[in-house]
C-alpha cells in the first residue's frame, strides 16, 4: 500500500464513500459532486492550504496467460498485469506549523474496512506528519455513534496515545453522542518504529 497524489476522479470516488457514513463526520451532510470538485481545487491542489491529503492506493496483480497478454501488450515482460487501485483517502487537516500539530482524517472504501488497510494507512500518514511535516502531535476526534471507535482505540493503544471523553458533542438522528478526543505524540510514535 502507498500514499499517492489524489486526482479529481479519486476525490469523486471518495465523496461517494464519505456520503455513506455521515454519522461519523463532523459535517454530517452529503457532498455534491460540485462541492467535492471545489474541495479538490481549493484544498487538495492548493499548496497554501492548511491541509494535506493523499490517496490510499493498493497495488494489485492480475494473472494472465502470456498468450493473452501478447495480444494486448507487445512482448510482455511478465505473465501478470499490475495496476493501482484507490481504496481511500487520508489527510492532515487544520495544520498548525507554529504549534506543530494537525488533525487526522481517513475515509476508506467500505469493502476494505476491517481488514487492516486502515491501520496501514494511518501508519503511513503518521510517518508523513511526523517525519516530513515535522509535526509533534496528530490529534483527532471520533464520535461514539461511529462504527470505527474500536479501530481508533486500537490505534491509540499501539502508539500509547492519550484520550479524553467529551460528553454530548455530536447530534445525530435525534440523539446526542459522546466523542473521544485523542492525540498521538511523535515521541511515542518513534518508540514504536524501533
Amino acid at each position: 500500500m502507498k500514499l499517492k497524489e489524489l486526482t479529481l476522479e479519486n476525490c469523486e470516488q471518495v465523496r461517494q464513500w464519505r456520503n455513506e457514513c455521515l454519522e461519523s463526520l463532523r459535517t454530517p451532510f452529503p457532498l455534491t459532486k460540485e462541492m467535492q470538485e471545489q474541495f479538490y481545487h481549493d484544498v487538495v491542489c492548493n499548496r497554501n492550504a492548511r491541509a494535506r491529503y493523499w490517496g490510499i492506493h493498493e497495488e494489485i496483480s492480475i494473472p494472465f496467460s502470456k498468450d493473452f497478454l501478447e495480444k494486448i501488450i507487445p512482448k510482455p515482460e511478465k505473465d501478470y498485469y499490475e495496476d493501482v487501485l484507490i481504496i481511500g483517502m487520508v489527510g492532515l487537516e487544520n495544520i498548525e506549523l507554529e504549534n506543530r500539530r494537525a488533525e487526522i482524517s481517513i475515509i476508506l472504501n467500505p469493502e476494505y474496512r476491517g481488514k487492516g488497510y486502515g491501520e496501514q494507512a494511518v501508519d503511513l500518514l503518521l510517518e508523513q506528519g511526523f517525519m516530513y511535516l515535522n509535526l509533534e502531535n496528530i490529534w483527532g476526534e471520533v464520535y461514539s455513534c461511529n462504527k470505527a471507535t474500536a479501530f481508533w482505540a486500537k490505534i491509540l493503544k499501539k502508539y500509547n496515545g492519550s484520550c479524553a471523553i467529551l460528553p454530548n458533542t455530536k447530534y445525530w438522528d435525534g440523539k446526542y453522542y459522546d466523542s473521544a478526543f485523542f492525540n498521538i505524540n511523535k515521541e511515542e510514535w518513534l518508540k514504536c518504529q524501533k
